[in-house]
């Protein structure tokens, strides 16, 4: 080999030795699904996130936010981050009954009466027990936080009792659980996913139930729901869920910094939503949202009673513990 070609032969090297250096610091690109708009908790609490795994892992990985259902609904994409094309998602527990079952303790009619009970069940034993569930299904559960108390909305009329609901097409998540729920109370439930805006302006619906944080966001004074009554029927956590897949292939103090992220995340989420609630609620009654502050609860109560009864197994258990935690 002459002196030019030894020349050339050491430049390449240098430089593929440059390359492979600067693909190796390529950070890694984690997706994380949500199917609300950027103005909701969802997103809101995703960005937090980011912000602290960013400061955690420098450089290391490239978080990317996909909200408004970019990657599909909450169901689409869970099923994508067991195949691990996604890597995580914020998503309500609703959907997360078809893939932990068990998931729908937490989601019984009028189970929770405050959300100090809501953290001292999902930060305690009872919840941490329903995040290593998810193992199961191909997916890691990593923090619980708050989408708050469920409310009911419709373009119909005042709800003060269940006979007045009788009837109504009423959207749910895609939740069994949900379903039987709104059967019971008399309702005609359609399960279907978010966003809903255009079936509830062309009357397709004719309400939805979903907290003060949702309804405000989504503005859905403004899409025909005239009324709103405060039910409280179900308290709906949001959960950060991870791709196993994706986990088991990070190091083991990789992990650990997304777990801390997701935490920290968590409890800004449920601050934002605490701190937030009264006020989106005033502001919607201001707009024209007419506000029925004391239905009938044990009426409803008494309808979604039958849900309990079908109860069984391990679900059957995390439900007589969480009544407990009530005492």
């Amino acid at each position: 080999m002459n002196s030019i070609s030894r020349t050339v032969a050491a430049l390449a090297c240098v430089f593929g030795l440059a390359w492979s250096g600067a693909a190796a610091a390529a950070p890694v690109q984690v997706n994380i699904g949500i199917v609300t708009a950027p103005a909701f908790v969802h997103t809101l609490s995703a960005e937090k996130f980011k912000e602290v795994l960013d400061k955690a892992l420098p450089g290391k990985y490239d978080v990317v936010i996909h909200n408004s259902g970019a990657l599909g609904s909450e169901t689409q994409v869970l099923q994508q981050l067991q195949l691990g094309t996604v890597q995580m998602c914020v998503c309500t527990t609703g959907p997360v009954e078809a893939f932990v079952p068990e998931i729908k303790a937490i989601e019984m009619p009028f189970l929770f009466s405050s959300y100090e009970q809501t953290d001292k069940v999902l930060d305690g034993p009872i919840g941490q027990d329903l995040l290593k569930r998810f193992g199961k299904a191909g997916l890691v559960g990593m923090h619980f936080e708050d989408n708050g108390f469920r409310n009911l909305t419709n373009s119909k009329r005042a709800i003060r009792e269940p006979a007045d609901v009788k009837g109504m097409k009423i959207r749910t998540m895609e939740s069994p659980t949900h379903l039987a729920i709104w059967r019971d109370i008399g309702a005609n439930p359609t399960p279907m996913a978010w966003p809903i805006t255009t079936q509830l302006q062309q009357g397709v619906l004719d309400g939805q139930e979903n907290p003060i944080s949702v309804i405000s966001a989504a503005k859905l004074n403004e899409v025909g729901q005239k009324y709103l009554t405060l039910t409280r029927h179900v308290y709906s956590a949001l959960v950060f869920v991870g791709s196993k897949a994706f986990f088991d292939k990070l190091p083991p103090a990789d992990q650990q910094a997304f777990m801390t992220a997701a935490a920290q995340a968590s409890t800004f989420g449920r601050n934002y939503v605490r701190s937030n609630e009264a006020k989106q609620l005033a502001a919607l009654e201001a707009a024209g949202m007419q506000v029925v502050t004391n239905p009938d609860l044990a009426a409803f109560r008494a309808k979604t009673e039958p849900v309990y009864a079908s109860l069984t197994g391990d679900t059957k258990k995390i439900v007589d513990e969480i009544r407990k935690s009530e005492k």
